[in-house]
This record gives C-alpha cells, sequence and structure tokens, in this order.
C-alpha cells in the first residue's frame, strides 16, 4: 500500500497513486512489471497499426498528460499523477503494448446549468490514453468526411465558429433571394425583406439513446486501424449497456460527431439544402419554400429512426421573420441584409433569477462577492458575442440593485 512520502505532493496517495522512485532515482515500474509477469518491451507487436503504434508512443503519451492536466492541476489526484509522470507514462505504455491495459471506473455527477446533464468523468490515466488516441488516430480518420458546418469538440469550431456561421449563411441567403426579386422585376432593390423559413431539429437525449452498436459502426467505417477500432470499442461498451454514451470523454464526442455525419452529408448532397449547420445534436435549415422543409424533416425522422434516435418537440418549422434561434442566440435578418445577434429572452431571465440567488448564497456566508464577479464577468464576456450593448447596459443596472456594487 502507497504511504505518503516526505518528497510526496499532497493527493499524490489514493485513487491515482504515481508510481514510487527507488533511492537510485530509477522508476520502480520495472519491478512492478517483473512481479506481473511480462517482460518489459518498447517496440510495439508485428500485428498492431501503424496509428495505433503512433498513439501510444512514449512520447505522445507524455504530451496528452500534459494537455490532460491543463488548468487541472490545482486537484491533489492531478498534482499526485503528474508528479510521477514519466513512471506512469512508462507504465501506461507498457500496459497497450502488453495488451494488459484495463479501463477504470468512472466518476459520475449531475450539472445543471445552462441544463440539466449527467456527466461521466474519466480518471486523468484513461484521459491520457484516450487523448493520445484521439489525437493521433480518431481525430483525424473522424473528422476527414464533416461537412464544413459541423461543429463542436473540433479544433476552432466551438460556439464562436457556429455563431459566426449562422450570420454568414442568413447574408449568403438574403443575397440569393434580393437577387432573384431583382431579376424578377427588373430593377435594383434598396430593401429587401427576405421571406422564407427554418427547420429546427434536436435529438432527443442524444448522448443517453444512442446504441453503441451504431456509434462503434460510424467509428469503424472512418478508422483503418483495427487496434485503435478495438479501443474505442471498448471504450463505448464500458458505460455499460446497450445504449448511452458518456458525457465528457472526448472519445465519446468525437463518436457522436461521426453517427450523424452521414445524415449530414444527406441533407447537403441528396436534398441539395444549401444553408444548413450542425452543433452535435442540434440541426439548422434555412430554405426558401415550407414544402421542402417538411419532406426534409420526414425524410430526417427515418434515417433517426434507423439509427435508433428520435427527434425531440423542440423540432419544428417556424417563418424566418421571427429570427433564427441557434445555440441560446436569436439571429434577426434586417430589410438591409444585416444580421443582428440577440441572447434569447430565457438565458437573460436565468442570468437575472441566477443573481438574485447568489446575493442570497452570499448573506448566508455560502459564497464570496469575489465568486459573484467573476460569474459576472464570464456572462458578459459570452453576451457580448452579440448586438448587446442595451441589454448590457440593463444587466448591470440590475447587478447593482440586486448586489449594492458597481459591476465589474
Amino acid at each position: 500500500m502507497h504511504t505518503q512520502g516526505a518528497g510526496d505532493p499532497p493527493g499524490a496517495s489514493g485513487e491515482y497513486k504515481a508510481a514510487r522512485l527507488d533511492d537510485g532515482g530509477a522508476a520502480s515500474a520495472k519491478g512492478e512489471h517483473d512481479a506481473a509477469g511480462p517482460p518489459m518491451r518498447d517496440s510495439a507487436p508485428k500485428n498492431m497499426g501503424k496509428q495505433f503504434d503512433e498513439a501510444i508512443q512514449f512520447g505522445a503519451l507524455y504530451k496528452a498528460l500534459k494537455k490532460c492536466c491543463r488548468g487541472v492541476r490545482w486537484k491533489p489526484s492531478t498534482a499526485g499523477y503528474e508528479h510521477y509522470a514519466l513512471a506512469n507514462t512508462y507504465r501506461l505504455r507498457q500496459e497497450l503494448l502488453h495488451g494488459s491495459y484495463k479501463l477504470s471506473s468512472y466518476q459520475r455527477f449531475t450539472i445543471r446549468e445552462p441544463k440539466v446533464r449527467d456527466i461521466v468523468a474519466t480518471r486523468l490515466r484513461d484521459r491520457q490514453f484516450q487523448r493520445a488516441l484521439c489525437d493521433a488516430v480518431l481525430y483525424p480518420s473522424i473528422t476527414r468526411s464533416f461537412i464544413y458546418d459541423n461543429g463542436a469538440c473540433q479544433r476552432g469550431k466551438g460556439v464562436d465558429f457556429a455563431l459566426d456561421r449562422m450570420t454568414a449563411h442568413l447574408q449568403q441567403y438574403y443575397r440569393e433571394q434580393k437577387r432573384a426579386a431583382e431579376a424578377a422585376c427588373g430593377h435594383r432593390l434598396d430593401s429587401f425583406n427576405a421571406s422564407g423559413w427554418v427547420l429546427a431539429c434536436d435529438v432527443r437525449h442524444f448522448f443517453d439513446s444512442t446504441p453503441h452498436a451504431v456509434a462503434k459502426a460510424a467509428a469503424a467505417k472512418r478508422v483503418h486501424d483495427s487496434e485503435a477500432v478495438r479501443h474505442n470499442a471498448r471504450i463505448i461498451d464500458s458505460f455499460g449497456g446497450e445504449r448511452g454514451i458518456g458525457l465528457g470523454s472526448q472519445v465519446s464526442q468525437l463518436n457522436q460527431l461521426a453517427v450523424l455525419d452521414t445524415l449530414d452529408h444527406r441533407i447537403k448532397e441528396t436534398h441539395r439544402i444549401r444553408h444548413y449547420l450542425r452543433y452535435m445534436d442540434d440541426l439548422a435549415l434555412i430554405h426558401s419554400d415550407r414544402e421542402t422543409l417538411e419532406r426534409v424533416l420526414a425524410d430526417i425522422r427515418t434515417q433517426m429512426a434507423a439509427l435508433g434516435l428520435e427527434l425531440n418537440s423542440k423540432t419544428r418549422i417556424y417563418p424566418l421573420r421571427q429570427g433564427v434561434m441557434w445555440l441560446q442566440w436569436r439571429f434577426v435578418l434586417t430589410d438591409r441584409g444585416k444580421v443582428v445577434r440577440k441572447l434569447s429572452d430565457k438565458k437573460v431571465g436565468q442570468e437575472r433569477r441566477k443573481l438574485r440567488k447568489m446575493r442570497k448564497r452570499v448573506e448566508d456566508g455560502r459564497m464570496t462577492m469575489a465568486q459573484v464577479r467573476d460569474h459576472y464577468r464570464c456572462w458578459k464576456a459570452n453576451a457580448q458575442r452579440g448586438n448587446t450593448r442595451s441589454l448590457l447596459m440593463q444587466m448591470d443596472r440590475t447587478y447593482t440593485d440586486i448586489m449594492k456594487e458597481e459591476p465589474p
């Protein structure tokens, strides 16, 4: 049993026990593997794929660990594991080479903002391997076939990318409709009210309801390294049952993006919907003809059923003039072709209620004003993504009324 030593960082003992070093400075990992049976090796077996071999190279695993530790080094468990990073990485590589690596159990918890979600947290050692696997094999193989407007969990394709792409699509749609109207009337139009329809789709319990067989098949179709496919399948099956992919794992997110990739291409290439965007399980289509969108919606439901999925009650077709709701933002297209981006009323209301709750927590001693200020700064930074100058002034007044101090 590992005991806390003089040279150990706080939290080094426990679940993330680090490999202790001998007095001579050499890693004790050798003795551990000798006791386990298999001899030490540092070359891949002949039947191991080249991509997977690159993923479990010592340098790749070590680099993956450093990435995983970013922002969480304050945790005692992380500090304990990273303190012996070289020994732990060496031991992990040996287990992967010998085929003795096993996934640890998950930590499960629930978050309630921005909505209730069940999170499955992966242990640091497993995150290290999964990060290396994603960087070397899964990410380049799976994302290669993605359409440009498939966002989320990809480099350079976060929320800002998705919001900017919606703005670009609406501007392009306006130009197309205006040119068509000018061609029909035979003269230039100074202003033009672009009409059209929006189809918004959302998958019901996307992560929780995805069949394991569907996720594994989607990855196997795109990844051509058998060992990587095998480990990916093991990770998917580790969540238990036949359905449900844990939210919180990088591998899970990549697999989920791949599940709907074929549908993306069907919408773009078969149905010829030019203005289409997807952010994980949120789909948005813009078209001038409602009947076209109704046909596409019927086909989307059919394709979802074939995947063992279904759309939820938020799926609907509505007029473009109402503004496009996308990722908690409302996009309004003006008669001059400008796109105004406004934070949804729901998000604004949530923030007002949250500030009142925080005031009570401060009064009860459960929260400090420094924490409140940090939260409000983050909220304002998000709100500044849109045309929200007047809203921010209103919210600053609300902050002052509730907290009895000037806003940060």
